[in-house]
């Protein structure tokens, strides 16, 4: 095995290495994870916008879906969607069986990762950990008039970067 090539293993993505605190970082044990209930109710807030898929199961996807125009290899796509998770690009999900994706990140059909994203991260990130990252996106916003970023981010993409940056202000207590 190549150190230097990102690999993902099933049921256990790693996207460190990132600045600040990282679950992965710590030494984990059951009580660390998520309740039963905490995980279903991830599950079902991140339903209607796409849900969630392991490491293994997007770069699956992502061959899936450029294999009908001749597109990546699994290497292509595991190595593609290791490096969305290691340069923070995606927004990911600790759960009982590992690290998740949420779809709505995503263009399955064109095995890329929606452009929106970028801009939205960049305004968040250093404010909110992993978690609350995640949270923001299926939560409520009052910027949003209630809309969810995650539901409105594709076609509102100047909104949702309004409500990114009031909340980074309104986290960071300026």
């Amino acid at each position: 095995m190549n150190p230097d090539r990102p690999t993902l293993v099933s049921r256990a993505i790693d996207p460190c290495p990132r600045p600040g605190p990282h679950p992965v970082d710590e030494v984990q044990t059951w009580h660390a994870l998520p309740s039963s209930f905490q995980w279903l109710s991830t599950c079902a807030a991140f339903a209607d916008s796409g849900g969630m898929a392991s490491g293994d199961e997007l770069a699956q996807r992502l061959v899936d879906s450029a294999s009908h125009a001749g597109g990546a290899s699994g290497l292509q796509a595991t190595s593609q969607v290791a490096r969305w998770i290691l340069s923070r690009a995606v927004v990911t999900v600790l759960g009982p069986h590992g690290w998740m994706l949420p779809l709505f990140q995503f263009d399955l059909a064109n095995a890329a990762l929606k452009p929106s994203m970028a801009p939205v991260l960049s305004a968040l990130h250093g404010v909110f950990d992993e978690a609350e990252l995640a949270l923001w996106f299926v939560s409520s916003n009052h910027w949003l008039e209630g809309d969810r970023p995650a539901m409105v981010m594709h076609k509102n993409l100047p909104g949702v970067l309004h409500a990114a940056r009031a909340d980074r202000y309104v986290a960071r207590g300026h």
